[in-house]
């Protein structure tokens, strides 16, 4: 279980978008935090913690790491989910994400093979609208 902005959420609700090879998703960012994710073999997945587990290896954790979760909406599966992603992803998120905020358009997911990893990559795709400035006057002299 991870906070997120006051409201707790189960990670076992939430939809872990996959697009498939070539595939590309337009998703909205909702938010983002950095918390710590540590793997249970009891389990068989990931858990999240906001704070570094002190001993993991008495509470049975493996590869204890620092990662950042992403919470997006995906526009084609028309629901919420998440994306973990590592420090190289993230930096190469908030440069698309800075060039959105500045230019607008649409964010695009999609994950690429590098071996034996899987990469997150994402793009920007620009708005095909032209933004215009609102000018003050009155109205009858635009006629």
């Amino acid at each position: 279980m991870v906070k997120l902005e006051e409201e707790t959420f189960s990670l076992d609700r939430y939809y872990h978008p996959r697009p498939g090879p070539g595939d590309k998703v337009p998703i909205q960012i909702l938010n983002f935090r950095r918390v710590f994710a540590a793997w249970s073999p009891k389990l068989k997945s990931t858990l999240f913690f906001e704070k570094a587990p002190e001993e993991p290896e008495e509470e049975g954790l493996k590869r204890v790491r620092e990662v950042v979760l992403l919470q997006v909406y995906d526009w084609l599966a028309g629901r919420e989910g998440i994306i973990e992603l590592n420090n190289a992803e993230f930096g190469q998120f908030m440069e698309v994400y800075e060039a959105f905020l500045q230019k607008l358009g649409e964010i695009q997911y999609s994950r690429q093979k590098k071996g034996r990893k899987t990469e997150n990559v994402f793009e920007l795709r620009e708005s095909p609208f032209i933004i215009r400035e609102v000018k003050k006057g009155p109205f009858s002299d635009k006629l």
